[in-house]
């Protein structure tokens, strides 16, 4: 049984690293692919879809298989599903981000953004670098990219592999453990299961501040930092690191028996053992407090185990017809929508609002939020043992939490920033009038000669800080330096007022929002609030659950919060939460051959 306990710890460790890594890489996900926030939604949403597929199947035949044998098949199903999402990085060929065509001098030791149409003549080096034929070839291959459904198939084959762990695992240690050990050991179990989502977004946050392309791509020659919106990190190296964990986790299940000697048959219980019944109590509650993580993405309690189909009907009735339950659904579908959404958009929402690079939003989540979310759920139910809670008293405690969480809510709409001045998207040309086409409103008086191409975007940020969609729309016409340090000079549209003619530049990158940055900490202090406190009400909440229905619709009961939960909140919300973002895109982003890709530059108030 010590065996199988750690075994079962360890892979649930491993669904919980897994499931953390990729919620923190969609935003990278969605750069790489080219997709848009909605897209990256149902991707998220297919291991719900895998999850839900087999998992009434699982708990209905539970007791009848060989259950080690069945979670060792579930962790290889998992390994086999990461292994299959970085298959594309392997098919796809190199990442080239949106550069643009710059013209060189004779001398070559000056490029010039800003190209009159008429010199057609003049030596072009590409973005991309790539002889024509090279570049069709290219394009061929992007047509087929819709190379991100061997993510969506790794997601899918993810949940259906995570099934089994959780309804098979406790029911093995329940049928062969003390019955006063039992609900310890479940606690033991899950609590060790709760630092796979710390380590997995600290694995998430390494590998986005790595390069795509790691190894292939000689770094020195990028021109963008992990801060801009074209950068992909190396998404594909932890899928790579979260395969060969779950095929660990998957390897002591196959040497275990069908069935065990159940503990204490062999030998007197002694009195000492006792004590134990003291702690079943609260460690029942703080195994149940452990659902509401809003990290938990991966629990699978669906418990359809015992009920035949002549009881199931009347079950559903009398569980439907209690309004306390009927409440408690409700509030769990809501809080799974709100919590799903937020967890998935976390990270972009931060680099938008508050120029964080994504690998630093990741690397935050996973050291202050996560920690301080499991604390209050300890914390939770901690506090319904001292005090001995009854039902009511619960139900007390747990709204005055919501209340005070929604109220601290409301002073997101404090931690303001403005939207990033773009010229002619968001802001006007300095004192420059607009021409008159509306499809041109990013030419002005001062790049119209420049036959600067519309779908481009390569920021940089001028000496009056407002940013260019590409130097050739700030009209620069000479440039020093290589790489990440290359200043464009006489730009004709930075000069306004306050410049001299000549002597405006503009910097490779988009202009930093100081005040932004000074927002952040106000931002994260109250979001950690927020989630202490959310935290520290799941637990009481889930107890008047249980307090509610009778003892033997209990393992029912968790089974249709489950189910309502997943298949009204979390298959749904990544989905519509991601159209809703991308209803607010500003600047889409372009394709390698044509049509428009992840977003760029996103309405910051709209956005929040």
């Amino acid at each position: 049984l010590q065996v199988f306990l750690g075994a079962l710890a360890f892979s649930f460790f491993a669904k919980g690293f897994s499931g953390s890594y990729m919620k923190s890489m969609s935003s990278q996900i969605e750069r790489r692919f080219e997709i848009s926030s909605s897209i990256v939604g149902i991707i998220d949403g297919s291991f719900e879809i895998g999850n839900l597929m087999v998992m009434v199947l699982v708990s209905y035949l539970g007791p009848r298989v060989h259950r080690p044998k069945v979670i060792a098949v579930g962790c290889l199903i998992m390994s086999l599903g990461a292994f299959l999402s970085v298959m594309p990085q392997f098919l796809m060929g190199r990442y080239n981000y949106e550069r643009i065509t710059v013209t060189v001098d004779n001398s070559s030791t000056s490029v010039s953004a800003c190209s009159p149409a008429s010199s057609v003549g003049h030596p072009v080096t590409d973005a991309t670098e790539r002889p024509n034929a090279m570049k069709n070839f290219g394009c061929e291959k992007t047509t087929n990219s819709y190379l991100w459904l061997f993510v969506l198939m790794g997601n899918l084959l993810r949940g259906i592999g995570e099934a089994p762990v959780m309804p098979l695992g406790f029911s093995y240690i329940d049928d062969f453990s003390k019955e006063e050990n039992s609900a310890f050991y479940i606690g033991l179990v899950r609590s060790s299961g709760m630092f796979g989502p710390t380590l997995g977004f600290l694995l998430g946050s390494f590998c986005a501040s790595l390069w795509v392309d790691i190894g292939v791509v000689d770094i020195d020659a990028i021109s963008i930092n992990p801060k801009d919106t074209r950068w992909v990190g190396a998404w594909w190296l932890g899928l790579l690191i979260c395969g060969a964990v779950n095929f660990i986790a998957s390897l002591p299940f196959w040497f275990l028996p069908y069935s065990l000697t159940k503990e204490g048959e062999n030998e007197k219980l002694k009195i000492n053992n006792l004590p134990v019944q003291g702690d079943h109590y609260s460690w029942k509650k703080l195994v149940l407090s452990t659902r509401d993580s809003q990290f938990d993405m991966v629990d699978v309690k669906t418990t359809f185990l015992y009920l035949s189909i002549a009881d199931f009907l009347p079950a559903l009735k009398k569980l439907f017809g209690n309004p306390v339950f009927l409440v408690y659904i409700f509030l769990t579908i809501l809080q799974y929508n709100s919590l799903v959404g937020i967890i998935t958009y976390e990270t972009k929402f931060m680099e938008q609002q508050f120029n964080v690079s994504v690998a630093k939003a990741i690397f935050l989540i996973g050291v202050i939020l996560l920690p301080i979310t499991i604390l209050g759920m300890f914390l939770g139910g901690f506090l319904i043992k001292k005090f001995k809670l009854h039902i009511t008293e619960m139900a007390k405690f747990a709204c005055i939490t919501f209340i005070v969480a929604y109220l601290l809510n409301l002073l997101y709409f404090t931690c303001s920033c403005e939207v990033l001045q773009v010229a002619g998207l968001t802001a006007p040309y300095s004192g420059l009038k607009h021409l008159s086409s509306p499809k041109n409103s990013f030419m002005a008086s001062c790049n119209a000669d420049c036959d600067c191409k519309l779908d481009q975007w390569d920021p940089v940020c001028g000496d009056n800080g407002i940013t260019y969609m590409t130097a050739c729309f700030a009209g620069c016409k000479s440039s020093t330096g290589m790489g990440k340090n290359m200043v464009f000079h006489n730009c004709s549209c930075v000069e306004g007022q306050e410049h001299g003619l000549g002597n405006s530049s503009a910097a490779l990158g988009q202009c930093q929002r100081e005040s932004c940055a000074k927002t952040f900490p106000y931002f994260l202090a109250l979001q950690t609030a927020c989630a202490f406190i959310l935290a520290l009400g799941g637990t009481p909440t889930y107890m008047i659950m249980f307090r509610s229905v009778s003892p033997d619709l209990k393992s029912f009961a968790v089974g249709i919060e489950t189910l309502g939960g997943r298949v009204l909140g979390g298959l749904p919300a990544p989905i519509y939460f991601g159209a809703l973002i991308d209803e607010t895109c500003l600047k889409w982003g372009t394709k390698t051959c044509g049509g428009s890709g992840s977003c760029r530059v996103y309405d910051t108030k709209a956005f929040r």
